[in-house]
């Protein structure tokens, strides 16, 4: 937990031998340890937290609020706190307080939201100050602590100094009286609470290569199978060779504050990477060990030494489920449960998977409205078997499938190891999916979300780690292709928003390939974290006959790893992996046109009006910048209205580096 301490004297006071004062810590305090920032670290540490706290005086602020300047605070706003302490006050002149209200408000903005600010009121008794105090920390949403119950002498260190300055600060008990006074209003506010995590159901299997303790407690993590390598077959695919994967942990837990994490691997951590990067988890290594604090909910990687093993971390806020779990139709608590059928859902059904519960089995629902699929439980797809060649009795439709539904939610469930695909929506309205985590997908094929020829969908803060495509929107005829026994109904008001995808072979936010519909339309991706993709971080294929419009990527950040290598199709049994060392680069956007294996109808289509807005490419070192393709199909089929606006590469504006052919039509770069 990051603290940062801003005040006054009180806070830390350099020598003053004149006054009679030979410390450099809180005045009057007659040790270090026994100021109040130091008595506060140590509550919290007895607490369970680990601290990590900058001290500073800004009395400038105090004593001429006027001048205060937002630049003096970047160190404190680059040291990124958990929580931000102001305890000040007592050098204001009371003429100032007005103007003081205005600057201690300017420097709340600068740390609220993202952090918990606290602002404590004065150690003396001022009135037009602590009015001053409290209003600037209810404007700029600040906590206000109050002061008042301990302004008196018996907290001051009156008698143990000749100077009355200097024995009007607070005495070792007033600085344990402001430290608890503060410490309980952190854990009044829940910051001290951390995370809550489920322990694993008996028998299931725990990742035994890392040692991981949340708030000073250790925890086990779930294993998943994960792809260690890009190396593909063909369609259809066989079973993957399990020498091409590797196992990898993930934790879930509830995140109700701060949570400080502890982790320790085999080897030493000389290279961490924390994803997402525009999260800004900071981290340390001491003795061996990475340690650093959680203080939102989402979804993270913790990568040691590269992408090898990750920690997967899946904090979920601290709030109630979708629905109510009583009302379930099938509710399934803590524990290991194997289906001995496929679970089907039909109109006003709902299945609730508990913390801690893991389900062998999978899920499906035909021409129903009104399901759902929630809870914060683990849905396994493991027992289904993929036979060696082709795909024997296994269904292709998903691990979750849905046809021909209408008002279809899941909601904070977590998948892992599906067969082939993952989720599959096809022909259905009205379809949301929140807070759903994908972990495990490492066999041939294993797609993440195919959404089929539906519409009005909205997926929001998920997460997915594929070994094929991410989150995809595909037109096709499911089934029988001779029978064409399904609607290819046209793909439209798709919101795709603050997901995390991981893409290890394939497209992360994919059209296609298969585009069989008369029109796509209005497909909205925003602020969406890619933190790995394999062949293309924003990709587009326009592989059969549907004009596709109306498509727009909204603050999207991509990220490229030097630890990423080239993707390999394995064209025999015996072929061996075998990379180029350098990193591999896939491109931050692609369009293209074609007709392929993947065109039933095989007739070329259009793509008109595509945004690119405030795309963010963070690279490490010694890899290049990635490209912008465009390939139109012809001179009757082509890419018409890109718009790429506002790239950056590490940080800075950067012109895109774009790659098109002779038949791509306008493409406008502002």
């Amino acid at each position: 937990m990051k603290i940062l301490y801003l005040g006054n004297s009180i806070t830390r006071h350099l020598p003053a031998p004149e006054i009679g004062w030979h410390g450099q810590w809180g005045m009057a305090a007659s040790a270090p340890e026994n100021d109040y920032v130091h008595r506060l670290n140590a509550l919290l540490e007895a607490a369970g937290k680990n601290v990590n706290f900058l001290p500073d005086t800004v009395v400038e602020a105090e004593r001429e609020p006027e001048r205060f300047s937002e630049d003096s605070f970047r160190p404190y706003t680059a040291f990124a706190p958990d929580a931000a302490i102001f305890r000040l006050g007592e050098n204001v002149p009371d003429e100032k307080a007005a103007a003081f209200g205005e600057t201690l408000e300017r420097m709340i903005r600068l740390f609220a939201p993202a952090c918990a600010v606290y602002v404590v009121g004065s150690f003396w008794k001022k009135d037009d100050v602590e009015d001053a105090l409290r209003r600037a920390a209810q404007n700029a949403g600040a906590r206000y602590v109050s002061l008042a119950p301990i302004q008196r002498k018996e907290y001051q260190a009156v008698g143990q100094f000749a100077h009355e300055g200097v024995a009007a600060h607070p005495s070792d008990k007033g600085m344990d009286a402001i430290a608890r006074t503060v410490f309980d209003a952190l854990r009044a506010d829940g910051l001290l609470q951390g995370a809550a995590v489920a322990p694993l159901p008996e028998g299931e299997p725990k990742y035994g290569d890392i040692a991981v303790t949340v708030d000073g407690r250790p925890v086990d993590c779930y294993a998943a199978r994960v792809s260690a390598i890009p190396f593909n077959r063909v369609w259809p695919g066989r079973q993957r060779p399990l020498e091409q994967t590797e196992q990898a942990p993930f934790l879930p837990l509830t995140l109700t504050g701060c949570a400080d994490f502890r982790v320790r691997t085999g080897e030493a951590p000389a290279d961490v990477a924390i994803r997402p990067l525009s999260k800004r988890v900071a981290h340390e290594v001491v003795d061996g060990e990475v340690r650093f604090t959680l203080r939102e909910p989402g979804q993270y990687t913790v990568e040691i030494n590269g992408r090898h093993h990750a920690l997967h971390i899946f904090a979920d806020a601290d709030t109630a489920p979708a629905f109510d779990p009583e009302k379930a139709t099938y509710r399934f608590p803590a524990g290991a449960h194997k289906l001995d059928r496929r679970l089907v859902l039909r109109s006003n059904e709902s299945v609730y998977l508990a913390p801690g519960a893991v389900v062998y089995g999978e899920v499906e629902s035909t021409d129903s409205e009104n399901v759902a699929v929630f809870g914060g439980g683990i849905l396994d797809g493991s027992l289904v078997k993929r036979q060696t060649e082709g795909f024997g009795d296994v269904r292709v439709d998903g691990l979750v499938h849905f046809t021909r539904c209408k008002n279809v939610v899941m909601d904070g469930v977590i998948l892992r190891d599906p067969a082939l695909w993952t989720v599959t929506p096809i022909n259905c309205e009205n379809v949301r999916f929140h807070n759903v985590k994908l972990i495990g997908l490492w066999r041939y094929n294993a797609d993440g979300f195919d959404f089929v020829n539906s519409r009005n969908v909205h997926v929001s803060d998920c997460f997915l780690r594929t070994f094929d495509d991410g989150i995809v929107i595909k037109g096709l005829y499911f089934g029988d292709p001779e029978r064409r026994d399904n609607e290819a109904m046209n793909n439209e008001n798709y919101l795709i928003e603050n997901c995390v995808v991981w893409c290890d072979w394939g497209g992360a936010l994919e059209v296609g390939a298969e585009t069989v519909a008369d029109e796509y339309n209005n497909l909205v991706y925003r602020n969406c974290d890619i933190i790995r993709n394999d062949q293309g971080a924003m990709r587009l294929n326009c592989g059969d006959r549907a004009l596709i419009r109306h498509v727009l990527y909204d603050d999207i950040r991509v990220e490229y790893s030097r630890y990423n290598r080239q993707p390999v199709y394995q064209e025999t049994d015996g072929m061996v992996y075998a990379p180029p060392e350098e990193p591999a680069c896939a491109d931050a956007a692609r369009v293209w046109q074609y007709c392929d294996m993947w065109s039933p109808d095989h007739l070329l289509g259009h793509v008109r009006d595509v945004t690119y807005r405030n795309i963010q490419i963070q690279a490490d070192k010694g890899v290049p910048q990635p490209g912008f393709v465009f390939n139109s199909a012809d001179e009757t089929h082509y890419i018409d209205g890109v718009t790429i606006e506002n790239v950056t590469f590490n940080g800075a504006p950067t012109a895109p580096r774009i790659v098109r052919n002779e038949y791509t039509k306008t493409v406008n770069v502002k």
